[in-house]
């Protein structure tokens, strides 16, 4: 993509040590849905450049900030539609998943074992099958994706409370079946949210990368922009016994310029599960919020996508 119009945004060591919120399992349910979309041709240049913008913390309580100019704005956006327009969507915004090159442990067993309304939800008995063994828990009651062999996609949410203080609690434990933990359970040394979500609480831009220390098994799920079709969601619900991973699927529809809803049940725990095409194999959004009508989430789009690779870029341990 070429921005080389736009000035890249400046990483700024912050002076202040982070604020952090200690302790397991504390983000226990997903954000309530207001039901409200939010387009974004109806936002001020000041509010995209705060969804454009990150902030970072590593697990030693240093920050750093990446704020977009408002006058940059346009320009980020009209390189995407540049890209868009030539139907570069489904290449340019889009990754494939690896497998695992580390066997997993062998001090446990799997065994399989067979859930808005009805909950019909399935447990997944064998979690280090594709496209499951990319999908594991962090430690503050969230869901995460392996998206590289060291990234974990999730919801902002669980890294920030969204009031500028983050949560310690974040090592990731791949594929996780109760009490069996197939690769492990790896550290963390940086969490990565949008200044959007960290300062201001906005559920337009509730997204999060984990960067772990070192590669659980060295796979990851694809991943790439939504383009409609049934969908799964597949992660650790708080209300089902602990550690166990479940799942289920159903139709997705867009809702404003950033979310994605569905009738899909879900359930704490499941925050920051990935909303996946493909059986599974391709995340095309993040679990956010709840109602009793509709669950909802942050879609991937081509900005979205392109914000996560830069990233991964900027941040690759």
């Amino acid at each position: 993509m070429d921005t080389a119009e736009a000035k890249e945004p400046t990483l700024r060591k912050l002076p202040a040590k982070a604020r952090f919120i200690h302790g397991d399992n504390l983000v226990t349910r997903a954000l309530p849905e207001t039901g409200v979309a939010t387009d974004a041709r109806l936002q001020s240049p000041r509010q995209k450049a705060a969804g454009l913008s990150t902030i970072m913390v590593t697990r030693n309580g240093d920050q750093y900030e990446s704020r977009m100019n408002p006058e940059d704005v346009a320009i980020f956006e009209k390189a995407i539609r540049d890209l868009e327009a030539v139907g570069r969507t489904a290449t340019t915004f889009s990754t494939p998943p690896t497998f695992p090159t580390l066997n997993r442990s062998a001090n446990g067993r799997v065994s399989p074992t067979v859930v808005i309304g009805t909950d019909d939800r399935v447990q997944i008995g064998n979690t280090v099958a594709s496209p499951f063994w990319h999908i594991g828990r962090i430690g503050i009651g969230c869901t995460g994706t392996l998206i590289t062999p060291k990234h974990v996609l999730t919801a902002g949410h669980c890294v920030s409370n969204g009031a500028g203080t983050w949560y310690s609690a974040l090592n990731f434990t791949t594929a996780q079946n109760g009490s069996y933990q197939p690769w492990g359970t790896a550290t963390w040394t940086r969490a990565v949210t949008t200044t959007a979500w960290h300062n201001s609480a906005d559920s337009n831009h509730d997204y999060a990368l984990i960067v772990l220390s070192a590669a659980p098994h060295g796979g990851n799920a694809g991943w790439g922009v939504y383009s409609g079709g049934t969908h799964t969601i597949t992660g650790y619900p708080g209300d089902k016994p602990f550690g166990t991973m479940w799942t289920h699927s159903g139709g997705v529809w867009t809702s404003g310029s950033y979310r994605l809803c569905y009738t899909i049940d879900t359930a704490g725990g499941q925050s920051g599960s990935g909303i996946a095409s493909d059986g599974g194999v391709y995340v095309r959004g993040i679990h956010t919020t709840g109602s009793a009508s509709q669950n909802c989430g942050t879609r991937l789009t081509s900005s979205v996508y392109s914000t996560l690779q830069n990233w991964i870029a900027t941040y690759p341990n």
